[in-house]
């Protein structure tokens, strides 16, 4: 017994820590956010209450690194244990680790969170190569992160890293931005977009609370040198509130991104709408009442919106939900192969558009 617990104690010991303090956190649309939220929500005070507190979940925050280590671990806190009954525990609550290869970056491993504490310790890969490896690391989706430390092999070489990005795209949106149901955090469509284009993509989303209030127009206008701006928010909206709030959302938004391209993108397809007839009235009720409120606004002068219809968004099959709503890692890749050109069409549009 004696010999197991000394053994145990040098396997402890022969461990380097990294505090979070070291590293860089990156995916934010504001470097000054406090601890590990998205926005100061003591700052943007106008914002309603539910949506202040779903912007302190970690949803598209990451950290990279560089190591040598052939093993990393993590131990972390998030605010609760709880889980939703439509998300797996890695998705809302764990890490995802990626390493980045010369066609670019690959899974790697998670961290599986504990199931019953707030509290995890986790060894995301072990076994490795000796060799220097830059890692990304992101952040639980549906979680407000409180702390984490990284654990490496003692002698092991460490340095933290910091993403060069040519273009900054902010998606604000519904649960589905957000990253509801991903199997993990690196699966979201803003974070697949986000390394396929090596864009720094920035996580609006707010789950079920989406609803183009003035006050987060108004938050979304203190984020600098934005290339774009994608609207997935027709999903938290009803029918009603798409045709009062579209315009003026818009509207507020050119006040200090006057030329900024905008991507207008309707609710997708509710697959939960196939046989229930109320859910399918609502669903194309929202899309036709944005297309409306996307022709008064061009009728209206204003130039640089884009307008993406939902019609393959999730595919053909019906087979792309967990719920009908919310996307499988089949959904959001679908969604990915259409979001994506649409994407980099606007954007090398607007760069051919500068250079004349």
């Amino acid at each position: 017994m004696i010999i197991i617990l000394l053994s145990s104690l040098a396997d402890v010991q022969a461990q380097q820590i990294i505090p979070s303090s070291k590293l860089t956190i990156q995916g934010r649309a504001f470097p000054e956010s406090p601890d590990f939220h998205r926005i100061d929500t003591a700052k943007h005070t106008n914002l309603p209450l539910t949506v202040k507190r779903l912007y302190t979940h970690a949803a598209g925050l990451f950290v990279t690194f560089r190591t040598n280590s052939t093993k990393l671990s993590i131990d972390w806190e998030t605010v609760d244990a709880a889980l939703g009954n439509n998300s797996t525990p890695i998705m809302s609550r764990g890490f995802d680790a990626y390493i980045k290869e010369p066609d670019g970056w690959r899974f790697a491993g998670v961290a599986r969170p504990n199931l019953k504490k707030a509290e995890s310790s986790y060894t995301i890969v072990e076994n490795m190569e000796k060799t220097e490896k830059e890692f990304l690391l992101y952040f639980p989706l549906y979680k407000e992160l409180r702390s984490f430390q990284l654990h490496i092999d003692e002698e092991a070489d460490f340095s933290p890293t910091v993403q060069q990005f040519h273009k900054k795209i902010i998606v604000y949106g519904s649960s589905i931005v957000h990253g509801a149901s991903a199997s993990r955090p690196g699966l979201a469509y803003p974070a697949k977009i986000s390394r396929s284009m090596h864009a720094d993509v920035i996580n609006m989303g707010v789950s079920g609370n989406a609803r183009m209030e003035i006050a987060v127009a108004q938050m979304i206008n203190d984020i600098p040198d934005v290339d774009l701006i994608v609207m997935d928010c027709v999903p938290n909206c009803s029918p009603e509130q798409v045709t009062e709030r579209t315009f003026a959302f818009v509207q507020e938004l050119r006040k200090a991104h006057p030329q900024t391209p905008i991507l207008m993108m309707e609710s997708i397809i509710r697959q939960i709408g196939n046989y229930n007839l109320e859910w399918k009235k609502k669903r194309q009720e929202q899309n036709v009442n944005f297309r409306t409120e996307y022709d008064r606004l061009l009728a209206a002068g204003y130039k640089n919106l884009f307008y993406l219809p939902a019609d393959h968004l999730l595919g053909d099959d019906y087979e792309g939900t967990i719920d009908g709503t919310h996307p499988t890692d089949v959904g959001f890749e679908r969604m990915v192969k259409i979001i994506q050109p649409e994407i980099e069409k606007i954007l090398n549009f607007r760069s051919k558009i500068g250079e004349k």
